[in-house]
């Protein structure tokens, strides 16, 4: 008994070394902890590819959408209104966040007249701007919930939240010619109502130069058709100077009076002097009475709506049919060159009561009569339109731009 004891225990013995030595079956093993490893590194992988794009198709709604919004910011009424608009109608898709609705939508629209200088500064609660001093368009756009679907088989805490934030801003430029007086836009205009750009504005006014205000200065930039600089927003701020008769000289340069060869005036010179009633809102200027005494001899016919109260006749449009029939009364020097964008003058709006140094738009008129220097000193335009890249497309040009 005992002999058969001990011989079992030798056998089990020398089974348990031959199990020790068997190597079948250990691949499983490791196969097993592997594919584990593989499958749980595809699953993050997958579920942070979904994150990424999720991400950057809530980023690019948020840049069209803020670009959008920037295009609106032309600095009149109900621009941050249509810069909301304008916003909320991009359409950009969203393919794996658990929303429904594919398409992303914008939760909010702030504008801004300005923003910090460095990215990593966040923008404050109390920037937002009113339509005229909004330069900038930040877009915000709604959350978006992620399911993260490895982590959801073993936690309830699977879900991310994006949203994301974009802020354009709108840049506009005139450089063609360049605007060279500016007007607050306070100041209250109306299309072919003549005003005396010189004094519009009380004590908030001067001229817009890129050498500085000295009067040579001031003279230089009124007196050349083409300034060599260009308005960008706040790139050029007015300069002073409105008391010198170097400005009136500069200006009536224009005219012919002192003109150069290097600063030639406009050789079809003709003056169309103010009325009282078209000054101060009354009925019109006298058309009429201009013609008789223009063309009484020269057998002109006047255009259609020439009466003495004109209101939907402007100056600059009988000028410009004058100029066509070449019957303009009064030529300029000889040898100078002719054309009427030296009877033209651009006028930069300025913000003044918020001190702001970007214009918010640009006025272009027509000048009516020389400059009048000295105490009674005057400057006679007479409105034509707010300039746009639209109405004016050579002249002014309008960008949008991401910030951040």
């Amino acid at each position: 008994m005992r002999r058969e004891l001990s011989s079992k225990l030798l056998a089990g013995v020398a089974r348990f070394a031959e199990l020790r030595r068997d190597e079948r079956g250990n691949v499983l093993i490791y196969v097993t902890l592997t594919a584990t490893v593989l499958l749980g590194m595809v699953g993050l992988a997958i579920d942070g590819s979904r994150v990424m794009i999720t991400h950057s198709e809530a980023q690019a709604a948020a840049d069209a959408a803020a670009l959008a919004a920037a295009s609106q910011l032309d600095g009149q009424a109900g621009a941050c209104t249509r810069a909301t608009t304008e916003a909320s109608a991009v359409a950009n898709k969203q393919r794996f966040a658990q929303e429904t609705t594919k398409t992303i939508t914008v939760a909010g629209t702030r504008c801004l007249s300005t923003i910090p200088a460095s990215d990593s500064t966040a923008i404050g609660p109390g920037a937002n701007a009113s339509d005229a001093a909004s330069r900038y368009v930040q877009v915000t756009t709604q959350q978006l919930t992620h399911q993260n679907t490895l982590l959801a088989a073993a936690t309830t805490n699977n879900t991310r939240l994006i949203q994301r934030t974009a802020t354009a801003g709108f840049r506009r430029s005139l450089c063609a010619p360049a605007p060279v007086m500016m007007s607050c836009d306070t100041f209250v205009w109306t299309p072919g109502k003549a005003f005396d750009a010189w004094i519009n504005v009380a004590s908030l006014k001067g001229f817009l130069s890129a050498c500085g205000p000295s009067a040579t200065c001031i003279h230089d930039t009124l007196a050349t058709g083409q300034p060599a600089f260009c308005v960008v927003d706040d790139s050029i701020a007015p300069q002073p100077g409105n008391n010198t008769n170097m400005a009136a000289n500069g200006i009536n340069v224009r005219f012919g009076q002192g003109s150069t060869t290097s600063q030639p005036s406009d050789t079809d010179i003709t003056d169309f002097r103010p009325y009282s009633n078209d000054i101060t809102g009354g009925t019109g200027w006298n058309c009429s009475g201009y013609w008789a005494a223009k063309h009484a001899s020269d057998g002109l016919a006047a255009p259609a709506g020439c009466t003495s109260s004109t209101t939907n006749l402007t100056r600059y449009s009988v000028y410009q049919s004058e100029r066509a029939a070449g019957k303009i009364p009064t030529p300029g020097p000889a040898g100078t060159t002719s054309t009427d964008e030296r009877r033209l003058l651009y006028l930069a709006i300025y913000d003044c009561a918020t001190a702001g140094t970007a214009p918010t738009g640009f006025l272009k008129t027509f000048m009516l009569t020389p400059a009048v220097p000295g105490a009674s000193k005057n400057i006679w335009v007479e409105p034509i339109s707010l300039s746009t890249s639209k109405s004016d497309p050579t002249a002014v040009h309008e960008e949008v731009q991401l910030y951040r």
